[in-house]
């Protein structure tokens, strides 16, 4: 790794880049290129049509359709292929590289212990409770075997009992979210003491009495059970004491490139940034000084850049002044990558509101105790925003509220869940309805939020939690298209 002196001698501070008229177009049209993908039904390796076909078939220039092209290409959606009987091409998310995706990005966000475990007991709650309801034979009896191998000492994976009880669900947003949480979780294990047996032990009875309950059918239990156990594993390591290790050879870049050489150089890059807690803005240097420190074709650190832009660690910039620097880790581009290949998982609005709905309920609950007055002002910002779309904004501006209340919660991991959440209930909005249906649903929408903001404001967990779990019912209706007038009586019971 290039040591801290030799980056920081050339290096300058930037102000991040804002987004232009040509960002928005070019994002504007890679959502209409997956759109497009989704409803051919993702046939992966067919061929969507050349560049010149596209850039008249979305109205747009070269260099915006360069953009949205990059774009695709970091989402997993599509590639460019050059050459005769080119074209973009329709791809397949992959999910290692998806959770990659997801760890590096709560890595760089220097996402604490406690935060991952307060994550982590969210959606495992939700995963024990409905691995009891939903229970067949064939599970009860890989259950079993799992519990034994545990005791016998066969199995001495921590996280097997988790992804199990999560596959059991047929919750695939719920499986995403519990492997990658296991994965942050596992990365304060790098460097320690190895755990004792006795500790080995404690743990195994834990995950015993968790699979008692799920046998046993007792969802209340299960629940019960899975959260006293992650609170015992999360005091252990914080009394270990252990720090942030840098991210493990085990995390893949991925992000479709196979030039192994191209991804040293990425990660001997990310490993400057990370090492040496670069802030966004940062100048690592040319392309020119860059490929001669690195000691790379030109060709290998293209290959790496794409590496480096797809994760959002750093991305280059043309002409005088010029060059890479570091990005502010993103979690809404990383929530992009992820809602996108639970789109291509087919997950269902069932799957999609049970997670949400407690998802929700649990920030509510967090942004109420750490709400400030800054906070306040940002809920009341984004309400007075919201109350200001048309009827045509409001398809995309009608969820800021949720993100907001999201990040008041003050927990980076459960945000990544939430922000997912609230992409893929934007992808299942419903298109066949009149302006007028349209313009009512946005109108009750808006008043249901107000109703949550205020509650959030007075400090009232209850009626906001009564307010965001009738509110998120009735979106769930509305987007399984059930009768528009309907949805609205219900909401009007709120």
């Amino acid at each position: 790794m290039v040591a801290a002196s030799s980056v920081t001698a050339t290096a300058t501070r930037v102000p991040a880049p804002e987004a232009t008229a040509e960002s928005k177009l070019a994002a504007s049209v890679a959502r209409r290129i997956l759109s497009d993908v989704v409803d051919r039904g993702w046939p992966v390796g067919d061929v969507l049509g050349s560049q010149s076909e596209l850039i008249e078939r979305y109205g747009v220039s070269r260099a915006v359709f360069r953009e949205a092209v990059r774009l695709v290409e970091n989402q997993q959606v599509a590639s460019m292929r050059r050459g005769p009987g080119g074209g973009l091409v329709v791809t397949e998310p992959t999910v290692d590289a998806i959770i990659d995706a997801a760890v590096l990005y709560l890595h760089r966000a220097n996402t604490p212990l406690d935060e991952v475990f307060e994550a982590r007991i969210v959606v495992e709650e939700v995963a024990a409770e409905l691995a009891a309801a939903r229970l067949t034979e064939d599970d009860a009896a890989g259950l079993r075997k799992l519990r034994a191998e545990e005791i016998d000492g066969t199995v001495r994976d921590h996280r097997a009992l988790h992804a199990r009880l999560a596959d059991i669900t047929r919750n695939p947003a719920l499986e995403l979210f519990i492997d990658i949480l296991n994965r942050v979780a596992f990365l304060y294990f790098r460097g320690g003491p190895s755990v004792s047996d006795a500790t080995l032990a404690q743990s195994q009875q834990a995950h015993a009495r968790v699979t008692d309950a799920v046998l046993s059918g007792d969802a209340d239990q299960a629940r019960r059970r899975m959260r006293r156990h992650l609170e015992a594993e999360s005091a252990f390591l914080q009394n270990r004491r252990l720090s942030r290790q840098l991210l493990p050879r085990s995390v893949a870049l991925g992000g479709g490139v196979s030039n192994k050489r191209a991804e040293d150089v990425a990660r001997a890059i990310l490993q400057d940034v990370v090492a040496d807690d670069l802030p966004p803005g940062y100048l690592l240097g040319s392309q020119t000084a860059l490929i001669d420190r690195h000691g790379s074709s030109r060709a290998v650190f293209r290959e790496a850049l794409r590496l480096l832009e797809h994760h959002q660690i750093a991305t280059m910039r043309r002409g005088p002044g010029g060059g890479l620097f570091v990005c502010a880790p993103s979690v809404r581009g990383v929530s992009k990558v992820v809602a996108v290949y639970l789109t291509r998982r087919g997950i269902s609005m069932a799957d999609l509101i049970e997670l949400r709905i407690r998802v929700e309920l649990a920030l509510v609950d967090l942004a109420i105790t750490r709400v400030d007055m800054d906070g306040e002002a940002d809920l009341r910002a984004a309400f007075d925003r919201e109350r200001g779309l048309s009827v045509a904004e409001f398809a995309d501006g009608g969820h800021d509220l949720h993100a907001v209340i999201a990040g008041l919660a003050g927990n980076r991991a459960l945000e990544l869940v939430a922000l997912v959440l609230i992409r893929l209930m934007r992808l299942h909005q419903v298109e066949d309805v009149s302006d007028a249906q349209r313009a009512r649903a946005a109108t009750e929408v808006s008043r249901a939020h107000g109703a949550i903001a205020a509650a959030i404001a007075e400090g009232d967990p209850e009626l906001a939690r009564r307010r965001m779990h009738r509110h998120l019912e009735v979106v769930g209706m509305y987007l399984r298209d059930e009768p528009t007038a309907q949805v609205v009586e219900n909401t009007l019971r709120e």
